[in-house]
């Protein structure tokens, strides 16, 4: 047997947060954020600006909040290094030994775009229901849905439901009132027929 069938991988601490740079060159790819010496205060900057815009509330906006956090520093990022690129002289029309580089750094921005967008629609749709679960009165009111829940889903719901039971108590109290007039009604005359008449 091999032994390259036998590994299973690092199994100190060190060696585990070893093999998990093992791919960072730049960063691009990775699910934490990276911030380079001397890029602390601009990505202060971006957290406190997202954070008094976005104002995430719990742990599943938080989250959301993270991701939309570390695409948008990643798009930062990827905008310098094209800034640094051009200025060095690697412009993928001139140079062709930099269009690899440049169409590698394209997918990590395209990617890194898509993740933000994807994020903001998730956030926007958590808050929408938090805001809406704070105008419906209890019991449903703020709390009493799970996050997920939409509440807009419900309140729909609810007036389908509405619509059905009144439209069946309607035709409920017609069928009643047709049953009562019937029932209270005098009884018509008998017809005479014209042999009757005739007598």
């Amino acid at each position: 047997m091999s032994t390259l069938t036998n590994f299973t991988g690092p199994r100190t601490p060190e060696g585990k947060a070893s093999s998990s740079m093992n791919a960072l060159k730049h960063g691009f790819s990775s699910k934490k954020i990276i911030v380079m010496p001397g890029q602390e205060d601009d990505f202060k900057k971006l957290e406190a600006d997202l954070i008094a815009e976005v104002r995430p509330e719990g742990a599943l906006e938080l989250t959301l909040f993270h991701h939309l956090l570390r695409d948008a520093w990643t798009l930062h990022r990827i905008e310098l290094r094209q800034v640094d690129m051009a200025e060095s002289g690697s412009d993928p029309l001139f140079d062709p030994g930099s269009e690899k580089e440049f169409d590698r750094i394209e997918r990590y921005h395209a990617r890194a775009q898509s993740g933000f967008h994807r994020s903001i629609r998730q956030l926007r749709t958590l808050q929408t229901n938090r805001i809406i679960q704070t105008l419906i009165p209890e019991p449903l009111g703020k709390g009493a849905l799970p996050a997920l829940v939409k509440p807009t889903e419900i309140v729909t719901l609810a007036k389908r439901t509405h619509k059905y039971w009144n439209a069946m108590a309607i035709n409920t109290l017609i069928s009643v009132s047709k049953r009562s007039r019937k029932a209270f009604s005098t009884p018509a005359e008998p017809k005479t027929t014209h042999q009757e008449l005739v007598k």
